[in-house]
């Protein structure tokens, strides 16, 4: 039997949220994205809906995606499962409301620069975009190539 493949690119629109490994449990990250629906015609013309669904990530993904996505980011999620809960809730009037979420679980996630270009220099390894970079992490050392480093004279 084939596993079930789902594939979609959004926003995160939340902080994600990390729950580090502890006892029996690996680590778990969780993230809310906001993924585009198709168009619909309405009174007022034409409607893009906007849809969350909550990916989740364990083990190993889950701790590079926590170093690596935060809110506002664009990335491209393939999943292997796809899970519908619904809860209830209050409104903003302190009523019970009944909600639903989608849930994915991640088999790969990536930063989207097809839908989010990002700025990168000239000649630079690894790129000046890179999400791990940007918050600090050390620079990986890198070889000089002897066939540009002729003196000058």
């Amino acid at each position: 039997m084939d596993d079930m493949q789902i594939s979609f690119t959004g926003r995160i629109a939340y902080d994600p949220k990390f729950w580090p490994a502890g006892d029996d449990k690996p680590p778990m990250w969780s993230a809310l994205i906001e993924v585009a629906g198709p168009p619909t015609q309405g009174r007022n013309g034409t409607c893009v809906p906007t849809r969350r669904i909550e990916v989740i990530a364990y083990g190993l993904d889950a701790i590079r995606a926590s170093e690596s996505y935060h809110v506002g980011h664009v990335i491209t999620v393939q999943g292997r499962d796809l899970t519908a809960r619904a809860y209830e809730s209050k409104d903003r009037h302190n009523r019970p409301i009944v909600r639903g979420v989608v849930q994915v679980v991640a088999k790969t996630l990536a930063m989207s620069t097809r839908y989010d270009p990002v700025r990168q220099q000239v000649g630079t390894w690894p790129p000046a975009s890179s999400p791990r970079l940007a918050q600090g992490a050390a620079t990986p050392a890198t070889e000089e190539d002897p066939a540009q480093s002729v003196p000058a004279g």
